[in-house]
């Protein structure tokens, strides 16, 4: 399937705490674009928003080399924090594509799945790092 058809399947599907959360989307994205296996054993609650920084690094960590990079590149993953709060609390998650002028897709509470450029993303509250497999 061609990308752009791929994210436009997925575009206003709704977030769901027990299916399509961000953690789901990224690895499903990095799946079916990439053909990159992540874990699955992250679960979303109010309880580990304080763990999901952790358990999205340790995520990465476990399956492939992951490394931090400036700057998006395409299939890379965004891990999140809130703009003002610390750059730790990373508590959400997207895959960067590059179609079009670029942009990242995720899913939230009440937005559902969305394909937001970096200044929509700001406008979200949303800061992101960027990390990329070793390959």
């Amino acid at each position: 399937m061609q990308p752009a058809a791929y994210i436009s399947a997925l575009i206003g599907r709704p977030w769901q705490r027990d299916g399509l959360h961000c953690w789901a989307l990224v690895r499903q994205v990095q799946r079916d674009l990439f053909g990159r296996d992540l874990p699955h054993g992250l679960t979303i609650s109010p309880q580990s928003k304080p763990r999901l920084a952790g358990a999205f690094r340790d995520g990465l960590a476990t399956t492939t080399d992951w490394r931090e990079t400036p700057a998006p590149i395409h299939g890379a993953v965004a891990l999140m924090h809130r703009i003002g709060g610390p750059p730790a609390a990373l508590v959400h998650c997207g895959v960067w594509l590059a179609l079009d002028t670029g942009g990242l897709l995720h899913t939230d509470d009440p937005h559902g799945v969305v394909y937001d450029d970096m200044p929509s993303l700001t406008a979200r509250g949303w800061q992101p790092r960027w990390f990329i497999p070793n390959d």
